[in-house]
């Protein structure tokens, strides 16, 4: 039975807002007609908004546009296969018989071919043989021509009285984003370990794995219990301290650990658990005590979050919390020494719509970027993802690592005689490239890509880029929708987006979640050297699918650019700080389309 919490619970997952009772009705009305649940509704919501540029948050008007373009098709479909069963039976009879034939042919064994009717086949797809006015101009986008774009495809492209539309904007007024800056700037890694090109994975075993995890949680955790003695001053000298999660007594003491999560089976709703990392001698699985927040009246958990507790267990079946600390922030890194203003522009893949492989969208972001020249502009991958429905069926006429030197080099060429520096952060999403994460950057073939190259600087994911003692961070992993769907919290009217990026600033590393999302291919060791963070950057960039946002959280200025695909991006423009300090507020950050 749909529910109307349960449904409001998976927008709210995804950064939706619903304010409205008549649109909760209508989401509520097609899942039923239509027999799905509310997961795979909002699923399909977000599917079906993204490429065509709509807003997430849903209307009667969009939810009425998804039920005829996407809804009723889907129902006629399945009616469809239903009824041609029994013909494709037979379709894949004569098929099976045809190859048959074929390798009888080849041995040539003295049997005789059948002579069965030839199957009908599935009809090709159409190849574009005339001008398509509903496609912006993208003839000759790769040459030789790896892709045919399709005909009849809609324009994703946002009108003209909507491209350059501010969506969101923070910080100072700022009349400079179209005068091309002339400032060049240096780039390089910072101090903090990234992924190496020939970096070996696949070979972590299960014992070093939960090595790994063990010797995290005890040294993240002793730092907490640490930060947190010094918070408290002379009140916390008494506060006792047991390295136990499963420690019995009446009286309050301190202790840390790792969360995790299970399914209460009765009721179905979510249990807390505390797991240790000091094993008892002979016990080879960790301590784990359930964690009670009753008595907690804010709080805010996760799985894989590290946290120091003060609480008591009368019984030892359960930890009776009555304070959680969780702020276990790296240093900030020392204020950059920027001469002058600093022009960063931002666009995350993917970079073309779901329908089509015409990067379209690129192309109109370096048209902008060439007119405006910025000092920086960040491109997060994936370049070419591998769920794009063409790249899925094949449609390439080049092998995948043709068509990212084709795009980046094209892109470089948008940028021939510009002094803007071009930053590639790479993907476990790309097609082409290593499916793991930490990952390693691109490989880039100098010869492929023109003499432009040396304003090209690729990197792994995450990484923290040094521009004259300014450190951005970057990921390329949905992070916040991953903490989203799996946090736990008690937290009314707090700032969901800002609580979700806190998460990642006080665990000091780019995905604190465990275990990793599903799809996530996640190496525990990798994660563990080039994941984590001794010092917070001064900007973090967490792309995501969620609303695009911009805000100052502990000292630093977080940004979710969105997709490209939307016609999204997003710019920068940081001052020199101020009496040598730093200052996120200073910053002035502009979201919009394209």
């Amino acid at each position: 039975m749909v529910s109307e919490e349960s449904l409001i619970s998976c927008f709210c997952n995804l950064g939706c807002d619903v304010p409205d009772e008549a649109v909760v009705g209508r989401c509520l009305q097609l899942c039923r007609t239509y027999g799905i649940d509310e997961d795979t509704f909002v699923e399909t919501w977000v599917a079906f908004t993204i490429p065509q540029s709509l807003n997430i948050d849903p209307t009667l008007e969009n939810l009425n546009k998804m039920e005829e373009e996407e809804l009723k098709k889907s129902k006629d479909v399945s009616i469809e296969v239903v009824a041609d069963a029994a013909s494709n039976m037979q379709i894949n009879a004569s098929t099976n018989q045809e190859v048959l034939d074929s390798v009888l042919d080849i041995y040539n064994t003295g049997q005789q071919p059948s002579t069965l009717k030839q199957a009908k086949r599935a009809r090709s797809p159409l190849i574009d043989t005339g001008n398509n006015n509903k496609i912006r101009a993208v003839d000759q986008t790769f040459s030789p021509s790896t892709y045919i774009s399709k005909v009849n495809v809609p324009n994703r492209a946002p009108s003209t009285t909507v491209r350059g539309k501010v969506l969101l904007y923070f910080g100072p007024d700022t009349q400079a984003w179209s005068k091309p800056s002339k400032h060049d700037v240096s780039i390089a890694n910072s101090d903090n370990p990234h992924v190496p090109k020939d970096v070996v994975y696949m070979y972590e075993m299960l014992s070093k794995q939960g090595a790994v995890l063990t010797g995290s949680c005890e040294s993240f955790g002793e730092r907490l219990c640490h930060i947190w003695n010094e918070a408290g001053g002379p009140s916390n000298s008494n506060v006792r301290y047991v390295k136990n999660v499963l420690s019995v007594s009446q009286l309050a003491f301190r202790t840390w650990g790792r969360i995790s999560t299970t399914i209460d089976k009765s009721t179905g709703s979510k249990i807390v658990m505390l797991e240790g990392c000091r094993r008892s001698k002979g016990d080879n699985n960790a301590p784990v005590v359930r964690l009670d927040l009753s008595g907690i009246k804010r709080y805010s958990v996760f799985p894989g979050q590290i946290v120091a507790v003060e609480g008591v267990n009368t019984a030892g079946s359960a930890l009776m919390a009555k304070e959680l600390f969780v702020k276990g922030y790296a240093p900030l890194a020392e204020s950059p020494n920027l001469s002058a203003d600093l022009k960063v522009y931002v666009a995350v893949g993917p970079f073309t719509p779901s329908d089509n492989l015409n990067y379209q969208p690129l192309w109109d972001l370096m048209e902008r970027v060439a007119e405006e020249e910025p000092n920086i502009l960040i491109l997060v991958g994936p370049i070419a993802e591998y769920t794009h429905p063409e790249i899925k069926n094949c449609t390439l006429k080049d092998t995948y690592q043709d068509l990212f030197d084709k795009i980046l080099s094209r892109v470089m060429r948008c940028l021939q005689g510009k002094s803007t520096r071009v930053v590639l952060v790479s993907s476990n999403r790309d097609v082409h490239h290593d499916a793991i994460f930490p990952t390693p950057e691109f490989a880039i073939y100098a010869s492929k890509i023109g003499s432009n190259v040396t304003n090209l600087h690729s990197m792994p994911d995450p990484c923290i880029i040094n521009v004259e003692g300014l450190r951005i961070g970057v990921t390329s992993v949905d992070i916040v929708r991953h903490l989203g769907q799996q946090e736990v919290s008690n937290t009314p009217g707090m700032d969901r987006l800002g609580r979700l990026a806190d998460h990642v600033l006080s665990q000091a590393t780019f995905y604190p979640l465990y275990p990793p999302f599903p799809g996530l291919n996640f190496d525990t060791t990798l994660w563990k050297k080039y994941a984590c963070f001794e010092q917070q950057p001064h900007v973090m960039i967490l792309p995501s699918d969620i609303k695009y946002y911009c805000k100052a959280v502990n000292d630093c200025l977080v940004l979710n650019p969105e997709r490209l695909q939307k016609y999204i991006y997003a710019k920068l423009l940081i001052r020199p700080a101020s009496n040598g300090k730093w200052d996120p507020n200073s910053v002035s950050c502009e979201i919009g389309k394209v």
